[in-house]
C-alpha cells in the first residue's frame, strides 16, 4: 500500500513538473515570437492552403470513390476500399507537403534569429522553395507511413492498434528534427530521418518520455473560448452569435500562436542537439530535460 502511494505521489510530482516545464518553454518561446510577430504569418498561410487543397482533394475524392464505397461499406460493414485509401494518401500528401513547406520556412527563420541573424519571411520562403523537391519527398514518405499505420490498425484489431501505436511513437521521435534538418541541409528524406534519429538518440537516448506537452498547455488555454458563447447568450441571440464568432477567432489565433511557438522551440532544441549551444532566453535545463529516461 505504501509503495502504491509513493508511486502515485511520484506520478503527481512528475505531472506537475511536466506542466511547469512546458509553461516555462511556452513563455520563453513566446518571448522570441513577440520580438518577431511576423513569424505568425507562416502558420496562417499554412492553414489557408491546407484548407483550400483539402477541399479540392476531398471534393474530388468524394466524386470518384466515396459514394459507392460508402454505400457498400455501410451495407456490408466492410473496411475501407483501395480507392478510399488512395484518396486518404493524397489527402495526407497534400497536407503534409503544405505543413512541412511552411514549417521549413518558419524554422529556418527562427534558427537564424536564435543564432543572432536577421532572416526575413522572404528568406524563409525562398529557402523552402529551394527545398521543395526534398520537402515533397518527405511528405510522400510521411503520408505513406501514415496510411500504412492506418491499414495495420484497421486490419489487425487490437493487436494492430498496439503495434501501430508503438511504431507511431517511434516514428514521431525519430522524425522530430526532420524539418530543422531539411531547413539546414539540402538532403533527402531518408538521410534527414536518419540524421534526426541520430541527433535525438545521441542527445537524449533511445528509451525516453517527454518532459513537456505543448498540447496540454494550449488545450487549457483554449478552454476560456467556451465561455464566450455562454456569456453572449445572456445578451440574446445576437450576443450568442457574436460570442461564437469571438470564440472561433480566439481559437484560430491560439492555434496560430501555438504553431509558431512550437516551431521556435523545435528550432532552439535542434540547435542545442546539434551544437550544444543554448539559445538566448532559454536555460540548459529546458533542453537537457526536454526528454527523460523512462522509469
Amino acid at each position: 500500500m505504501l509503495n502504491c502511494c509513493e508511486a502515485l505521489s511520484r506520478k503527481k510530482e512528475d505531472a506537475i513538473g511536466r506542466i511547469a516545464q512546458t509553461w516555462e518553454l511556452v513563455g520563453k518561446s513566446f518571448a522570441v515570437l513577440k520580438s518577431d510577430k511576423e513569424l505568425m504569418l507562416l502558420p496562417v498561410f499554412s492553414g489557408v492552403f491546407c484548407v483550400l487543397f483539402s477541399v479540392v482533394v476531398l471534393g474530388g475524392g468524394s466524386l470518384l470513390f466515396l459514394p459507392q464505397n460508402l454505400a457498400v461499406s455501410a451495407a456490408n460493414r466492410q473496411s475501407m476500399s483501395q480507392g478510399m485509401w488512395m484518396c486518404l494518401l493524397l489527402f495526407y500528401l497534400v497536407n503534409y507537403f503544405v505543413i512541412a513547406f511552411f514549417n521549413v520556412a518558419l524554422v529556418s527563420i527562427a534558427s537564424s534569429r536564435l543564432a543572432g541573424g536577421h532572416a526575413t519571411i522572404n528568406d524563409g520562403l525562398e529557402l523552402a522553395w529551394q527545398r521543395k523537391g526534398k520537402i515533397f519527398q518527405w511528405a510522400l514518405l510521411s503520408a505513406t507511413v501514415g496510411v500504412l499505420l492506418g491499414i495495420i490498425e484497421e486490419r489487425s484489431a487490437w493487436l494492430g492498434r498496439f503495434v501501430g501505436g508503438l511504431i507511431g511513437m517511434a516514428w514521431t521521435l525519430a522524425s522530430y528534427f526532420v524539418v530543422p534538418v531539411l531547413a539546414a541541409e539540402d538532403v533527402g528524406p531518408a538521410e534527414a530521418l536518419l540524421r534526426s534519429a541520430d541527433l535525438f538518440r545521441e542527445t537524449w537516448g533511445e528509451e525516453v518520455v517527454g518532459g513537456f506537452s505543448f498540447g496540454l498547455i494550449f488545450t487549457v488555454l483554449a478552454l476560456p473560448g467556451i465561455a464566450l458563447p455562454v456569456l453572449g447568450k445572456t445578451l440574446g441571440p445576437a450576443g450568442m452569435v457574436a460570442g461564437v464568432a469571438l470564440a472561433v477567432l480566439y481559437w484560430l489565433l491560439l492555434s496560430i500562436v501555438s504553431a509558431a511557438v512550437q516551431a521556435i522551440f523545435v528550432a532552439a532544441l535542434y540547435r542545442y542537439a546539434k551544437t550544444k549551444h543554448v539559445s538566448a532566453g532559454f536555460r540548459l535545463e529546458n533542453f537537457s530535460m526536454a526528454w527523460q529516461p523512462k522509469g
